[in-house]
């Protein structure tokens, strides 16, 4: 923000700056995890690379406080491949058995570059459809 301040002394004299103000934002806000599309099924025979879910990351601060980063937490055959403008896609990573794992629970987490840090989480639930 950009200001004048003039000051006037009681003899009638004044002078006048500019005042420049910067405000500094605060890590104040947690990323946002929007899924936009899911595939609630994968059958068991689905190829590596499946696309499993597509969503998008958003974190209403500015500068480092507003770059995020997302993982998967644990050992799971998905991975996440960043797309474009803050969208990722979760993948599947390895052939899937639905006789040995019928069911994936998968929690997304999404952190800040802030200082603190701070992160959300989504869950995501894949049911593996028998073939």
């Amino acid at each position: 923000h950009e200001m004048v301040v003039r000051g006037t002394d009681g003899g009638g004299l004044s002078a006048h700056c500019k005042v420049h103000v910067e405000v500094l934002d605060v890590n104040d806000n947690v990323p946002e995890i929007a899924l936009t599309s899911i595939s609630a099924s994968i059958p068991e025979d689905a190829p590596p690379r499946t696309v499993v879910a597509l969503f998008r990351v958003r974190d209403r601060d500015s500068g480092d406080n507003g770059r995020t980063e997302c993982a998967i937490d644990g050992e799971l055959p998905f991975s996440l491949t960043p797309t474009f403008d803050n969208y990722y896609e979760l993948r599947t990573e390895a052939a899937l058995d639905r006789e040995r794992t019928p069911e994936y629970n998968i929690t997304i987490t999404a952190v800040d570059w802030g200082t603190p840090r701070l992160s959300s989480q989504e869950n995501i639930s894949v049911q593996i459809s028998d073939v």
